[in-house]
């Protein structure tokens, strides 16, 4: 009886904890997240447990109108868990974040719309040629406290791409894109299906120190805007099968 009475009391003292910490601003988490991460967040309001970040900066670009709900019972398993809901310009993007105890971090179930545009500058990058709409499935993205991935599951589709840089634009068509790490704690993007005026196929490796290889392939489709088959000239002399060969390495 007496160990039963000091289970229950242990028990208790976990949930009034819990209850005092739900009630603490958001800007505590924050402040913490900021201190062990390159995270940096504007207008915080709210509470730890359910709160909201107007603006956050990430290394090379910033995200619009964060909210989270953490999930109370994670804490007792010596992680947080968290529901994740971010604007795009196309709409949101809501995903599951997990930390735990030992500086693991997990985002599941990660989806959502935006434009190419959009998600460039989360990269840093302030122009792309190309515009288009981009929808993400991510089963499962692993990073450490340096944004480095280490795991990472997924598809993303990006539709209605043009070509910006001639008037009116160049419509190149869909792209279907699977995503995977390696074992080397890069990511591979690798093309799966293609729809539309540019045939595209092949991968592109990013290591964790920022360099990258491309090796892919396209031609132009019969009934393609003759525009296409300029630009793709530029490219050099297509093989016999029609195909131009575009083999790269560089750092990003």
């Amino acid at each position: 009886m007496k160990d039963r009475r000091i289970l229950y009391g242990v028990i208790g003292l976990v949930f009034f904890l819990i209850g005092i910490v739900a009630y603490l601003p958001a800007a505590v988490v924050t402040g913490w997240l900021a201190g062990a991460t390159p995270l940096r967040f504007n207008g915080v309001t709210g509470t730890v447990f359910n709160g909201e970040a107007a603006y956050v900066s990430l290394p090379d670009g910033g995200i619009d109108n964060v909210s989270w709900r953490i999930r109370p019972a994670s804490l007792l398993l010596g992680r947080v868990t968290s529901d994740i809901k971010l604007s795009t310009d196309l709409g949101n993007l809501s995903a599951t974040y997990t930390r735990t105890l030992l500086g693991y971090n997990r985002i599941a179930d990660l989806s959502g719309e935006a434009t190419l545009g959009w998600a460039a500058r989360l990269g840093g990058y302030t122009f792309v040629p190309t515009s288009g709409r981009l929808a993400a499935d991510i089963d499962r993205l692993d990073f450490d406290d340096d944004l480095d991935i280490t795991t990472l599951a997924g598809h993303v589709n990006i539709t209605n791409t043009r070509y910006e840089l001639l008037n009116p634009a160049l419509a190149l068509g869909r792209f279907d894109v699977d995503l995977a790490s390696m074992d080397d704690n890069g990511i591979r993007a690798t093309i799966t299906d293609s729809r539309g005026p540019l045939a595209l196929t092949g991968h592109a490796d990013v290591t964790a120190n920022q360099r990258y290889q491309l090796d892919v392939r396209l031609r132009a489709r019969a009934g393609a805007d003759d525009r296409l088959k300029r630009v793709l000239s530029q490219l050099g002399k297509p093989g016999p099968d029609g195909w131009y060969d575009i083999n790269e390495r560089g750092r990003l």
